[in-house]
């Protein structure tokens, strides 16, 4: 389903909702990990919130979450997957506890534009996800893109060979971790919260994160070299437990499907927002370093054996959802 349908079906559906939704109240909970009140993730879910009361013309209201009150993100998603926690956006790597084939969209250099991983996301993967996820009692409801994984440092790292024998951070997952062995680093497993603190103690020496999650957080004030290899592209999933939503009624439903910020507009109070913190880099105290041609294909070349042994790894379906992005991107690029 292409991005211009999708919002044509969610305008009619949310002139149908205004009309129709019932009286039945209820309260739920949503839920991400440490999002700061002045972020544009703060906002939508601020946004998510005012959608759901007029929507239901107030009978639904959400008490979002998502400034670290519900834990790590596991905790979150075992949250949903019990009924104690109704909505969650969450990476995709804790959806590859379950879904082992998230993994892949961690894969490095997948996409090669922003458009073109929109349209592939949108078209090709929502659909496959989707499936997978309702295999586990998950009802995929939206992607929230996050950005491109950048790398960053306490030196400037232009090529691979300056991460050699660095001690690289890396959070759970595959991919990131097979991505910083091809790279030669010295892999230091630790979670989003023990970053900064590892960046202080000399435990890390640099790691990879988006520019948003990178800027405003406190890692660039320890590791001020920001180089724009644009590597992994990372996007949420908005999700919520299948059995808790078919408890609902099916206006509800609807309401809680619509009210979601339409993926456009997610995207870009997302990249709004990566291209403030990129234009504030002098004031915040972080170098931007951009990558030549030569440079970004050494990039490529060294992360080249990591999507193979991805897909090894995980196996499922995962041959078969590569073929897919690789197709699509084929087609996307033959577009007039």
């Amino acid at each position: 389903m292409t991005s211009i349908i999708r919002q044509l079906i969610t305008s009619a559906v949310l002139l149908m909702l205004t009309a129709t939704t019932g009286h039945a109240q209820i309260s739920i909970i949503g839920g991400t990990t440490g999002v700061a009140d002045t972020t544009a993730g703060y906002q939508k879910w601020m946004m998510y919130r005012g959608q759901l009361a007029e929507l239901s013309k107030g009978d639904i209201s959400i008490t979002p979450m998502v400034g670290g009150e519900l834990g790590s993100e596991e905790n979150i998603f075992n949250g949903v997957r019990r009924g104690r926690i109704q909505i969650a956006n969450l990476s995709g790597l804790v959806i590859g506890t379950v879904v082992p084939e998230a993994a892949l969209l961690a894969a490095p250099f997948l996409f090669d534009s922003e458009a073109q991983a929109d349209h592939i996301y949108d078209t090709v993967l929502f659909d496959i996800y989707s499936d997978l996820l309702a295999e586990h009692g998950i009802t995929f409801l939206s992607w929230d893109d996050v950005g491109f994984r950048q790398v960053y440092g306490k030196t400037p790292i232009l090529v691979p060979e300056d991460l050699q024998g660095t001690r690289y951070r890396i959070p759970s997952g595959l991919a990131t971790r097979l991505f910083a062995e091809a790279v030669g680093s010295d892999v230091i497993p630790l979670s989003f919260n023990e970053n900064t603190i590892g960046l202080q103690t000399g435990l890390v020496d640099a790691g990879g994160n988006a520019v948003i999650l990178y800027a405003g957080t406190g890692i660039a004030e320890e590791a001020p070299h920001l180089t724009l290899t644009s590597h992994i592209q990372m996007t949420n999933f908005v999700i919520c437990s299948t059995r808790w939503l078919e408890s609902l009624s099916p206006t509800q439903r609807e309401v809680i499907r619509a009210g979601w910020i339409p993926m456009d507009l997610a995207r870009s109070m997302s990249r709004d927002e990566e291209k403030d913190f990129l234009a504030r880099a002098d004031d915040i105290g972080f170098t931007i370093h951009e990558l030549t041609d030569a440079q970004r294909q050494a990039w490529r070349e060294a992360a080249a054996p990591v999507t193979p042994q991805i897909i090894e790894s995980i196996g499922g379906r995962s041959v078969e959802i590569y073929q897919a992005i690789q197709d699509a991107k084929a087609a996307y690029k033959d577009q007039p």
